[in-house]
């Protein structure tokens, strides 16, 4: 199972989330300047769709675009959160999706799960 962990900028809250280049080679294989419907499991086990896409110029990163807003908005997802996105081993390729929220708890720093 491969993952990334990212904390989200306000690119990623206010239009698309930002594919960390290293784990494109776990994403749908799509041609540059394509976009791709791929269905998201969140750990609710809530099925999201968001339309992958992989920018056609020199710099290649692959985004999240079309169903991710709504995604957020129903999180309420701020700067600062994190995702944490998973390929799940098998075939067909599924895609698991979680977000934490760093809270103050008796004092102290941590990190809470987001349904």
């Amino acid at each position: 199972m491969a993952r990334f962990v990212k904390e989200l900028t306000r690119t990623d809250v206010g239009s698309m989330l930002v594919i960390p280049t290293h784990f494109m080679n776990q994403m749908p294989q799509v041609e540059g300047g394509r976009s791709e419907n791929m269905t998201v499991m969140d750990v609710g086990e809530s099925e999201w769709t968001f339309g992958y896409y992989v920018r056609q110029n020199v710099n290649r990163r692959p985004v999240l675009r079309s169903g991710w807003r709504r995604y957020v908005r129903e999180k309420e997802l701020k700067v600062g959160d994190r995702i944490i996105f998973e390929r799940v081993d098998g075939f067909p390729a599924r895609y698991r999706i979680g977000a934490r929220r760093r809270i103050t708890l008796l004092g102290r720093k941590v990190w809470a799960d987001l349904f």
